[in-house]
């Protein structure tokens, strides 16, 4: 066998014991903690709260149309999505305004997402909680700031 045929067998020999190449993440396994990012693009200011699997989080907030309190539970799904649960709001207009028009304050829903991009209020600024913690917006920017919500890892 010439030094060059050699050369390339070694190689092949290499390549074939590395295994396949993939440039895909590797997939979080079931039931693995992870965690929600909370991040204001603008100053560069990121929150990472870990969740356990099935976890719930939840934004309190007064809606910007009604002024009437509100919250949305969400809980982050095995393919690194937010899945909004549930809504709750005493307000009838706010309900309706989710296309909820049976009646009761606390609704489930299945409403699944990428991200959630929030404005900081101008006026109560909303409220994450998350882990065990409650948070002010106001944490990560001011009135008006824009913050993205994700999973990570995606």
């Amino acid at each position: 066998m010439s030094p060059r045929s050699r050369t390339l067998a070694l190689v092949a020999l290499l390549v074939a014991a590395a295994g396949p190449v993939s440039a895909a993440p590797p997939r979080t396994a079931r039931g693995a903690e992870r965690e929600l990012l909370v991040e204001n693009p603008e100053r560069g200011t990121v929150l990472r709260v870990r969740l356990q699997p099935g976890e719930i989080f939840s934004v309190v907030y007064h809606h910007s149309i009604y002024d009437q309190p509100v919250t949305e539970d969400f809980v982050l799904d095995e393919d690194g999505r937010i899945v909004l649960r549930a809504v709750t709001s005493p307000s009838a207009a706010v309900r309706e305004y989710f296309g909820i028009t049976s009646a009761g304050e606390r609704h489930a829903m299945a409403r699944t997402m990428t991200e959630i991009v929030f404005r900081i209020a101008t006026g109560t600024a909303q409220r994450l909680r998350a882990g065990g913690v409650e948070r002010s917006f106001l944490e990560l920017g001011e009135h008006g700031d824009r913050l993205v919500l994700r999973a990570h890892p995606p």
